[in-house]
């Protein structure tokens, strides 16, 4: 928006998949901790009401400002401006009584807008796309070549030959005046990822290879600074359009950083995106199972129980092993299929020669149907064979305590006591310095190595079970 207004009046066409579309007079409201508009209500009549009534029965609902054809245009060269965008349907109905005359003017309809898009007519610009969302790690420095008094600090450029990208960090400073919930200007910081191309390519392949490249991005923030990544919004610029898109999320100031919450890695994250981001895009098959590895293992952390912990952070290791797999064209058969159709027949000719119930038979019939797999201890071990050789003595050790570790966690999930907290604390480290060391490996970044305190911790932990301390 171009000003700060809580509320903003205008005619809104609503589209209908079935039933067409309708235009209604519209207040487009803005709620203290949002930068844009985020809830919409229809005003009118009666009869306008009811016109609204057909095309209410989804919850979800396309919409776009009026323009008014009528409306006097100054010349063929004004730029043209489209503000759209999705909406879900909270509350439908009017007011009546003895105090309300039939024709009166009232809401009659509100809504949450989800997604607020805005676009505008350029020509020959240069593309560009920025990707601004609301996490709030304890430090995001855009390394800038030199300080300036703007709101916006820009890093230095970094480039993705690969990619055929280039990318920059920025912080966007806005000064919030918000007098429904503060009587100070607060500043907030607003993290971003901006991104170019490298050479000549097309609007079409850039706005494709940036979206991609933001996803692996997320990816990454979200396993660096060990929290969820919120987009707040994207805007996208191509030779001949200028398009915006808000998410409908909250604003909210920096909180105090906890102990807890500070980065664990060496080195600049400008430098590990670069590196990582290239090597994630050759797993752009396996992305949604790497999100959600990456996203379990965040949520972690956002947690103070020792029992969610361990749970989430092998579901993690999990998922992350199953993405290995698929890129090495590995199966989890410890007998190939070729060689197990022979034996599983031999086995069911032994099972017929028995003196067995005909149930009871079929059940191991079907026990027989494929070759049995490995564990996810046996997978685990597989996966870090490869990568041991990079590893130091240290880190290789962690892999002794995975027995004890999945033991741990089927204990958790199966509802059995954990009697030991200690053990259940020490359990949760190995999983996230495992998980640390695979995922590092795996995209290739090792020398972004971590500090070392869960590996350390582990130590001390296993010497004082074992009575040495």
């Amino acid at each position: 928006m171009s000003r700060l207004d809580f509320e903003s009046t205008a005619s809104v066409r609503l589209l209908h998949p079935d039933r067409g579309e309708a235009v209604f007079s519209a207040i487009f409201e803005r709620d203290p901790h949002f930068l844009h508009w985020n809830r919409m209500s229809l005003v009118g009549n009666d009869d306008d009401y009811r016109r609204f009534l057909p095309i209410s029965n989804i919850s979800q609902l396309k919409w776009e400002l009026y323009d008014n054809p009528d409306w006097p245009k100054r010349d063929d060269s004004q730029p043209e401006h489209r503000t759209y965008g999705t909406a879900i349907l909270n509350t439908r109905g009017r007011a009546n009584g003895s105090s309300i005359a039939r024709d009166s003017i009232q809401k009659f309809a509100s809504f949450a807008i989800n997604v607020h898009v805005e676009t505008i007519t350029i020509t020959d610009a240069k593309m560009s796309a920025v990707y601004a969302f609301l996490q709030r790690p304890p430090a995001w420095d855009a390394y800038p070549r030199r300080l300036t008094e703007s709101l916006s600090v820009r890093g230095e450029w970094r480039s993705a030959p690969s990619l055929g990208l280039k990318l920059r960090l920025l912080t966007n400073r806005y000064r919030r005046n918000e007098a429904r919930i503060s009587q100070e200007i607060e500043l907030i910081e607003i993290p971003c990822v901006e991104v170019q191309p490298i050479a000549d390519i097309s609007a079409e392949a850039f706005v494709a290879a940036a979206g991609d490249l933001w996803f692996s991005i997320r990816v990454l923030l979200m396993y660096w600074f060990r929290q969820f990544v919120t987009p707040l919004s994207e805007q996208v610029i191509t030779p001949n359009e200028i398009t915006t898109t808000w998410r409908s999320v909250e604003v909210e100031p920096r909180q105090e950083t906890r102990h807890l919450d500070l980065v664990d890695f060496f080195g600049r994250f400008d430098d590990f995106i670069v590196q990582a981001a290239p090597n994630l895009a050759i797993y752009q098959d396996q992305s949604s199972q790497l999100h959600a590895a990456v996203w379990g293992y965040a949520a972690s952390f956002s947690t103070p129980v020792l029992e969610v912990q361990l749970t989430d952070r092998v579901e993690a290791l999990e998922r992350l092993v199953t993405v290995y797999e698929r890129a090495a064209s590995l199966d989890r058969d410890r007998v190939s299929r070729q060689k197990w159709k022979p034996i599983k027949s031999a086995l069911k000719r032994t099972i017929d020669n028995l003196d067995l119930d005909e149930e009871l038979a079929g059940q191991l019939k079907r026990g027989f149907a494929s070759s049995p797999t490995l564990t996810l201890h046996e997978r685990i071990e597989r996966m870090a064979t490869i990568y041991a050789d990079q590893w130091e003595q240290a880190d290789q050790n962690l892999l002794k305590g995975l027995a004890s570790m999945i033991a741990a966690r089927n204990s958790i999930v199966h509802g059995r006591l954990v009697d030991n907290i200690d053990r259940l604390a020490m359990e949760g480290l190995r999983a996230q310095a495992i998980f640390d060391k695979l995922f590092l490996s795996f995209i290739g970044c090792l020398e972004f190595h971590s500090s070392g305190y869960a590996r350390e911790s582990i130590y001390f932990h296993e010497r004082r079970l074992e009575g040495h301390d």
